[in-house]
């Protein structure tokens, strides 16, 4: 399953402390075509008798190289008296009726629909996994979102490290070193079509004193000081801070999004 705009905006906009406040509860919806980023294109199907079904999902665990969750129980939708359509798509809706939809997902097989049979979905069938540059933290925020826990709005700060700080890496040290706050600017589409932000505002370190260390991992952590990472990005070439070096990043070189 893909994430949808809806998602990738409130995720997103926590980085503007904006806190993304969590559904009540989760409800599978079935399509006849694809709903697209916005979760509106598709035709969702009717008939009568027919209503989103909530959907429970599994505490966050590692999957596919990434962490996911899973329907934890059958969901089965009530049959209808004739042949309803052929289903091809799923979505993750917030709410029984309109809403938003959080993700969706092309069925590995398309579902015909006839008449006195009610489409059934195992436990396990529904999976959403992410894999990517998010920080195993904010990941696991992310999938606890479908999950009934809000996310809550953060200042965010840019630090440096030499390995991941989630592999035993360790941040830079060295007179005047501090992390850096980061402002970021309203998520935008991507040619690709996934939602993304950037640094609205340039950003520099102190100019270090003594030398900092070798940096070569990025992070963006919830916290000036502490806290959890909630973005990691490895740089292509390996840096040596040394005394009189100020890292500095551009207005749009920081970008976040989510994979």
């Amino acid at each position: 399953m893909y994430a949808c705009d809806y998602l990738e905006t409130g995720f997103l906009n926590v980085l503007r402390g904006v806190t993304f406040t969590a559904p009540a509860k989760c409800y599978l919806a079935l399509f006849l075509n694809d709903p697209g980023e916005s979760g509106t294109a598709g035709t969702e199907i009717s008939y009568a008798g027919y209503a989103r079904l909530e959907i429970d999902f599994s505490e966050p665990a590692s999957v596919n190289g990434g962490i996911g969750i899973k329907n934890v129980s059958d969901i089965t939708f009530s049959a209808p008296a004739d042949p309803a359509g052929t289903v091809t798509y799923i979505g993750i809706m917030d709410s029984l009726v309109g809403g938003n939809m959080l993700a969706r997902g092309e069925l590995t097989e398309s579902l015909v629909i006839g008449a006195n049979e009610p489409p059934v979905f195992l436990a396990g069938d529904v999976e959403f996994y992410l894999t990517g540059n998010m920080a195993t933290a904010y990941k696991t925020r992310l999938l606890n979102f479908f999950r009934g826990t809000s996310i809550p709005g953060v200042s965010p700060y840019f630090s440096l490290w030499n390995g991941s700080p989630e592999a035993a890496g360790s941040e830079l040290a060295g007179d005047n070193y501090q992390r850096v706050k980061l402002t970021f600017g309203a998520p935008t589409e991507q040619v690709s079509g996934q939602l993304m932000c950037q640094n609205s505002l340039p950003a520099s370190f102190n100019r270090p004193s003594t030398a900092w260390g070798v940096w070569n991992t990025s992070a963006i952590y919830n916290a000036a000081s502490g806290g959890e990472p909630i973005y990691l990005q490895q740089l292509p070439e390996e840096i040596t801070i040394k005394k009189g070096y100020m890292p500095t990043m551009e207005e749009g070189a920081v970008k976040v999004g989510i994979n």
